[in-house]
């Protein structure tokens, strides 16, 4: 979808671009999830895309499983392969030094510390390497450390490939939720100061994941349902960490982001509404934008540029909510989530 679509849904919803009682322009953006011109035929300026927009922190994800899954035309991911261990290193190893030669060529930053996530909140672009999906450690607990050297901050467990490390929503439960390395995974994501993110888990892996870690813990992208939902689920609850482990991971400090996707909301408005409705079940501090910028079919998501991102923070303050409550969701929280792991570093 083009700035100019998402534009005129914001018009058919009763509200200006630019409504409301204030502009937004000076107000940050994070996104706690983003796949944006990861494609190595996209050779765009992303730099340029986020500076526009006024975003100052992203979490900048490739999937290592990503050449051995395939997207329906109805939207939904079909696995063809379960690849070897050797394979998804390969993967993994290719993708990152494809966003490396990115980087210098931008002349990028990467958020690895407290102090750079402090820049990014006073305006200057920071970017968070991340996974979704850790298939690339086979099992090597060690290759963590090294995944750490090479600046990874946030790795996602699991994603549309079965792993060892815990269950997936789409697929039926094998592991009983979290496997014992998965539970070693965490333990030494916690020591490095590595944020885990719990997307695509299952309700089980995710209550586990939570009562064994010793920091506050993501949720990256989709919504809250009130009901628990397991693989045979269908519509929006299948992706959607249900209420209860919300509200756990909540009271740890750790954030939900919420996805603007036509799975869950059918235009701008609801999505905004959708950010309320989260606010009002765990709490103003504990929400966030997980975009999954270009990681969501076309047809699936309100946006493919993050001018459309910024569009929801006007939204936002055209509806009246609290400006401090804006700058949390908008910005704020993850920043605060990626300080907090990044401190509780012990080595």
């Amino acid at each position: 979808m083009r700035r100019r679509h998402f534009t005129s849904l914001l018009g058919a919803a009763g509200v200006g671009l630019w409504g409301g009682r204030a502009e937004s322009a000076e107000l940050l953006i994070s996104d706690t999830h983003s796949h944006s011109m990861l494609r190595p035929q996209d050779q765009s300026c992303l730099k340029c895309e986020l500076g526009d927009a006024r975003v100052s922190l992203v979490s900048w994800a490739l999937g290592s499983d990503g050449p051995f899954i395939q997207r329906l035309p109805n939207g939904a991911m079909q696995v063809n392969l379960k690849a070897t261990p050797e394979q998804y290193r390969e993967v993994y190893t290719r993708m990152l030094r494809g966003m490396g030669a990115r980087i210098r060529r931008e002349n990028l930053r990467l958020a690895k510390t407290s102090a750079d996530v402090d820049l990014a909140l006073a305006g200057e672009l920071h970017l968070v390497l991340s996974t979704e999906g850790a298939h690339f450690l086979g099992g090597e607990l060690a290759y963590l450390d090294t995944v750490y050297a090479q600046g990874v901050r946030q790795i996602g467990l699991g994603h549309f490939v079965e792993g060892d490390l815990l269950d997936i929503r789409t697929e039926m439960p094998k592991l009983g939720g979290l496997s014992a390395f998965g539970g070693e995974v965490i333990r030494r994501c916690n020591a490095l100061g590595i944020l885990v993110d719990l997307a695509h888990a299952t309700d089980q892996a995710v209550a586990q994941a939570l009562a064994i870690s010793s920091q506050p813990m993501l949720w990256s992208h989709s919504n809250i349902t009130r009901f628990a939902s397991n693989w045979r689920s269908s519509g929006n609850q299948i992706m959607s960490i249900s209420l209860d482990n919300a509200k756990v991971l909540a009271s740890k400090g750790g954030v939900v982001g919420i996805w603007p996707s036509r799975f869950n909301f059918d235009n701008p408005n609801a999505y905004v509404e959708g950010l309320q409705a989260a606010i009002d079940m765990i709490g103003a501090d504990h929400v966030a934008f997980g975009s999954d910028m270009q990681g969501l079919s076309p047809s699936a998501t309100m946006m493919d540029n993050y001018s459309g991102l910024r569009s929801i923070v006007n939204l936002m303050l055209s509806k009246n909510m609290p400006e401090g409550v804006v700058r949390k969701v908008a910005s704020e929280n993850y920043a605060r989530l990626l300080k907090a792991v990044f401190d509780g570093r012990t080595g």
